[in-house]
């Protein structure tokens, strides 16, 4: 069975860590596919989990050794990039990226799921990026939020996230229909392989 790669997008600050961990934590054959920056860890974060943290010179080294898909510096001071690899046998994957490294996967695996989680506001996307860490570079943050929010009418699916518990259960409807539709689809096939 074709695995299904659910990509999230949205602004810093909008939510997709929290959403992506909750539903790590209740579906067992989800798996995260785990990306890299060379940005220090914020505090709660885990090596390994919400990121590989690496150098620059470490990030340009995966980058000759042809070990990444995509990568690109953004906020016009740190690099993100993601894996080669993105699936576990019998999982489904969970990766956040922009919408252009979006792009890039959908042209390079079949099934490709987009969900953009939205912040309630653009106000209340100030005071969570602010909340969350200091940042010199606030206003360039705030622009990529316009920015990537000017995309995400390309999504398959637009969440806002007003509320982290109605979010993830509207996350969580959207992965159990996907499922169902990649099975109905499997189910039709072996239908027509019968026919004479």
């Amino acid at each position: 069975m074709e695995p299904i790669l659910f990509v999230f997008t949205g602004p810093s600050g909008a939510g997709k860590g929290s959403v992506m961990r909750a539903l790590l934590d209740r579906d067992q054959t989800l798996n995260k596919v785990v990306t890299y920056t060379t940005r220090a860890p914020r505090q709660g974060e885990v090596d390994g989990f919400d990121y590989h943290f690496v150098s620059v010179s470490d990030f340009n080294r995966l980058i000759r050794a042809d070990g990444l898909f995509e990568y690109e510096q953004v906020y016009n001071d740190h690099y993100y990039g993601s894996p080669r690899e993105l699936f576990e046998p019998g999982h489904d994957g969970l990766i956040e990226l922009d919408y252009k490294g979006r792009l890039k996967y959908q042209e390079r695996h079949r099934k490709v799921v987009s969900i953009f989680i939205l912040p309630p506001s653009l106000p209340e996307l100030r005071r969570r990026i602010l909340a969350r860490s200091e940042v010199s570079n606030l206003d360039a943050r705030l622009a990529n939020a316009v920015e990537q929010i000017r995309h995400a009418r390309s999504y398959d699916y637009i969440i806002r996230n007003d509320d982290l518990v109605s979010c993830i259960e509207r996350v969580e409807a959207i992965v159990r229909a996907e499922r169902i539709r990649r099975q109905g689809l499997l189910d039709m096939d072996d239908i027509l392989r019968q026919v004479p």
